[in-house]
């Protein structure tokens, strides 16, 4: 800014903090304007426009920062990939582009006087339930009007909406919002601030005020991280796109969400399981549509989405949930089209509440994996073999003291917090060829035993790198469950898997997903079979002989038995 003797004031006489206050000016001149402009807040800052800018590119791609109520947004136009622009949008048609657009998705172009266009978006807000409201086309404009000693940067949100009643709940009853970012490059100090263009009508009420303290606030704060280097850590939808999912998710929370609350019949906390296991098993779905062709294997399921030609996929293997504990995820999955059971070491009461088709795919057992016992006998074998033509194993289980942890060839492995059989998850998945994901959760070693896992040789490095370029009073140390994470992903390494992670959309802190559908072809010169490999594995990660591993593993597991459930 420039003070009345024209000297550029000191940066340190203006707030880094967030100090929201009533404009000092309004945006636009009425008479050039048109439309009922409303300044509503602004606040002091010190972050520059290219942060400001990036933030409210972020905000536009992801509106669900900005209300709980979004889901997301698609963008349907961006006039960076419009070639048929040259000199700027026209106020007719915007581009020859545009005009093959529907109607209600063409870009609604506003000519601001002394302003320079920049860049257009039109995206389509999606709520999180579409039976209480209806998604939103909105145009976004950005302008840049360049002075002698500032810069401002406006961005316009202009709803397709023509009356304040057809706005749908979750957006402002405006018909248009403008942020504003003033920038004094000399003393290095700025202004933020939020706009109303209000309908004629319709007044401004304490909601529209609460709403734009909301949106500054949430400018401010993100503008500020930019500012101090922030970087993403948690990057989502890295196998699954994110539209996929949701979509997914919707329909499924939509069918099975309200039944299965009121039908709860565990102790712990309804939502949050139904929840999260509807979210798991969105994922699912879609991984398995783009793996198999599930066409056969959903032929029921009315919602199936599933391209044509899935000629050159294999069918669908079935699944296991090992350690499925209330049995959520079997039975939405069994409902959803996908055979498969699941097995726990305690039955749970939820069982009963389910199906009867999916409760024959529910079984109470324990899994001790055969490779640990280097002397298995006759009828073991006899039993395995058995159990390999059998893909659902429920009865076997029922007969025998163990499961020995070798499933269909091929049978899709899940490990939903499964604790003890987290890190043996891709280690038998490796036995029966198959692929897997593993959600962790608690930390267990190969014996059953609680262990924290060692921090891995790369999130050492990383921590280095990191107090090197912070305080060293940061000591950016690796926490338990990020160490259990890699040690499960260090495994499947180690029998040749590729590995892929994702961060799961649930309502839950353990939410990593470990992912185990390619291979890699081993090096390996000793011609080891696969049971010699994985007890190399075991011996070498327990510094122990096998006997006593097997020893340790079933004393472990036997303590299961006649457990309360916890949280799972």
């Amino acid at each position: 800014m420039v003070g009345k003797n024209g000297t550029a004031e000191q940066a340190i006489d203006v707030p880094s903090i967030f100090s929201p206050r009533a404009p000092s000016q309004r945006l636009f001149d009425s008479d050039a304007v048109e439309g009922q402009w409303q300044p509503m807040l602004e606040s002091a800052c010190t972050f520059e426009p290219e942060m400001f800018l990036k933030v409210m590119h972020n905000l536009i791609k992801n509106p669900n920062i900005m209300s709980t109520h979004l889901f997301r947004a698609d963008i349907l136009y961006d006039s960076e990939s419009d070639h048929s622009i040259i000199d700027g949008p026209s106020t007719t048609q915007f581009s020859d582009f545009t005009k093959h657009l529907k109607q209600e998705y063409r870009p609604r172009y506003t000519e601001l006087a002394g302003y320079k266009w920049e860049r257009t978006y039109v995206r389509q807000l999606v709520p999180r339930n579409r039976q209480l409201d209806r998604d939103l086309p909105q145009t976004c404009h950005f302008y840049t009007c360049q002075e002698e000693n500032s810069t401002r940067n406006l961005i316009l949100y202009i709803p397709h909406v023509e009356k304040p009643e057809d706005m749908p709940w979750y957006h402002p009853k405006v018909r248009a919002v403008a942020f504003s970012h003033d920038w004094t490059a000399a003393s290095k100090t700025g202004l933020v601030a939020v706009h109303y263009s209000l309908f004629p009508d319709v007044p401004l009420d304490s909601r529209l005020e609460r709403t734009a303290l909301q949106l500054l606030t949430k400018i401010h704060k993100h503008s500020k991280g930019q500012q101090a280097g922030y970087q993403k850590r948690v990057h989502h939808d890295q196998v699954v796109p994110q539209k996929t999912f949701q979509e997914t998710y919707a329909r499924l929370k939509s069918a099975y969400a309200k039944s299965l609350i009121e039908g709860w019949a565990e102790v712990t906390d309804p939502a949050k399981h139904v929840f999260e296991d509807l979210g798991i098993a969105s994922f699912l779905i879609e991984l398995w549509k783009v793996m198999y062709d599930c066409d056969t294997t959903t032929a029921g399921n009315e919602h199936t989405d599933q391209p044509a030609g899935n000629g050159h996929k294999p069918p669908f293997p079935g699944f296991v949930d090992i350690g499925c504990g209330n049995g959520l995820l079997v039975n939405i999955l069994t409902k959803e089209g996908f055979p498969g059971w699941g097995f726990d070491a305690r039955h749970r009461k939820s069982w009963e509440t389910f199906a009867p088709e999916v409760q024959k795919r529910l079984a109470e057992g324990i899994l001790v994996p055969q490779v640990l016992n280097s002397q298995s006998s006759a009828d073991t074998d006899d039993v395995t073999e058995n159990l390999v033509e059998k893909m659902e194993a429920v009865d076997l289980l029922r007969e025998q003291d163990f499961h020995n942890g070798l499933f269909k060839e091929g049978t899709f492995i899940v490990s939903n917090h499964a604790d003890e059989l987290t890190p043996w998850t891709p280690l038998l998945a490796y036995l029966n060829n198959s692929p897997f994901i593993a959600i962790p959760c608690c930390s267990h070693n190969l014996a059953g035993a609680r262990w924290r896992a060692p921090i891995s040789k790369a999130a050492k490095e990383k921590a280095a790198a990191q107090r090197r370029q912070e305080s060293a009073a940061n000591e950016n140390v690796q926490s338990a469950y990020a160490s259990l994470c890699d040690y499960v992903s260090g495994l499947a390494d180690d029998v040749g898997f590729v590995v892929e992670t994702e961060i799961l959309r649930i309502p839950s802190t353990r939410n990593t997903c470990i992912l185990g559908r390619k291979t890699k072809d081993l090096q390996d010169d000793t011609e080891m079979s696969k049971e010699e490999h994985v007890r190399h594995i075991i011996a070498r990660e327990l510094s122990a002989p096998i006997g006593d591993i097997h020893t340790e593993f079933v004393r472990c597991a036997q303590k299961l038995v006649g457990k309360k459930g916890e949280s799972h």
